[in-house]
């Protein structure tokens, strides 16, 4: 079972990374700080029932799953202003920028450069294998920077590439054995080349991303309320041993090489008086002067003293802290960049959009709808329906950027596997998405 210190350890740590993240999915800044609390005791709380082998991801992913559901009472506008993040230009267009994203990608970003969590957290999040988990990053990534810098979308669509192996490859370091190919293939081939660069133009970007921490009061008085309960249900970790220190025992009388030297003498003297009482003949003064020369000098020993070498004692590493970036250093392309075109700038009308979480499952399954391009402040009606029946409606509310997300259940009355349709409008324009029910 995980300690109650291990798990504080990952409290401590992950805390303002967690608020960041669900601010940045949609949450009002009070919502934030809910969802923190309460995905953080529910960590607590699986602890203590089952092994987590990966808490870290657990934690994000309970936190994702709280914002969608409080994400529609937030105010449609990521923490990007009231100076929040200094009023940092650079700041403000890397959060826009992720913020035109769907929320799979943002998340997928998110977590993997911005918090740089290990692809294995990023996978539980997303509830994917880590290989598939790198997919999703590595088409974020080339949608990232066309967003931000304007110009022709980038994609490998149809190109036959492992798009997990090239995200891999744009974070550095030694390829492992399965990427050793996909590098040899991009030195070779101008397109997959074009793909790597923006991926790893896209991460340094995103790993200057400042982080919006739990404001201070707030911060303390969540962290003593978790760590109250974790105390209260886990096990608190196991006391060090440390091993006894000889620079602490008792200083002994005489020392080990004063007692070896005296060893060697009264050995020496036995030996000698040895020979002496074992010769035969006159034992006076005299015979023994004269047959002195015959006796053999006893040979010294010499007994190596051991040096004893202190252990040193085990000292108990500090509560690892965050630290957190700086307003971004890397330079950003000068406002000489194209922007990309917005409907007010062109005239032309933006045609809405409608993503869906999940694309596919059973009947019943509750899907997240996400919608951007929409008139803004207007009303917007949910329809899933297949091709005979209709089923569930949701009306909802889009922001003033036009953008909304609410949630429908997958319902049909007549459950026959195959593709429906999910389909939005809000009177004016619509959009529909394709759900493949399983």
């Amino acid at each position: 079972m995980t300690t109650a210190d291990d798990l504080l350890a990952v409290i401590r740590v992950h805390a303002d990374r967690v608020h960041d993240a669900v601010r940045r999915l949609g949450c009002s800044p009070e919502a934030a700080i809910e969802v923190v609390e309460r995905s953080a005791t529910d960590l607590v709380d699986a602890s203590r029932h089952e092994v987590l082998e990966d808490p870290v991801g657990w934690w994000f992913a309970r936190a994702r799953v709280l914002a969608r559901q409080l994400a529609a009472t937030g105010d449609d506008d990521l923490p990007v202003g009231g100076g929040v993040l200094g009023g940092d230009a650079n700041q403000v267009r890397l959060a826009e920028a992720l913020e035109s994203r769907p929320e799979r990608e943002r998340a997928a970003l998110l977590l993997r450069d911005s918090y740089d969590l290990p692809a294995p957290s990023v996978a539980t999040v997303l509830n994917l294998d880590a290989n598939s988990a790198m997919e999703v990053v590595g088409a974020a990534r080339l949608a990232f920077l066309p967003a931000l810098l304007g110009g022709p979308s980038l994609s490998l669509a149809g190109h036959v590439v492992e798009l997990a192996s090239l995200a891999r490859l744009a974070e550095g370091g030694q390829p492992a054995a399965r990427d050793a190919t996909t590098r040899r293939h991009a030195q070779s081939c101008e397109r997959c080349a074009t793909a790597l660069d923006a991926m790893e133009r896209a991460r340094r970007l995103l790993s200057g991303l400042t982080v919006v921490a739990l404001p201070d009061d707030a911060r303390e008085a969540l962290l003593a309320r978790v760590e109250a309960k974790a105390r209260q249900g886990l096990p608190a970790a196991l006391p060090m041993v440390e091993e006894e220190d000889w620079d602490d025992e008792p200083h002994r009388p005489y020392s080990l090489s004063l007692i070896t030297l005296g060893l060697v003498v009264a050995l020496g003297l036995g030996i000698g008086g040895g020979i002496l009482a074992s010769r035969p003949g006159d034992t006076s003064v005299a015979a023994q002067v004269r047959n002195f020369d015959q006796v053999t000098q006893a040979p010294v020993l010499v007994v190596p003293v051991p040096t004893v070498t202190p252990t040193p004692v085990l000292t108990v590493s500090p509560t690892p802290r965050v630290t957190y970036l700086p307003p971004s250093q890397t330079p950003l392309p000068t406002a000489t960049a194209t922007a990309t075109p917005s409907a007010t700038d062109t005239g032309v009308p933006v045609e809405p959009t409608v993503t869906l979480d999940p694309t596919s499952g059973p009947n019943d399954t509750l899907i997240t709808v996400s919608g951007t391009n929409w008139l803004p402040n207007s009303s917007v009606t949910v329809t899933y329906s297949s091709q005979i029946a209709t089923g569930a409606t949701v009306n909802t509310q889009t922001g003033p950027r036009g953008r909304f997300t609410t949630t429908i259940q997958a319902h049909d009355g007549n459950p026959i596997p195959g593709p429906h349709t999910v389909s939005v409008t809000d009177g004016v324009h619509s959009a529909s998405a394709t759900f493949t029910q399983t």
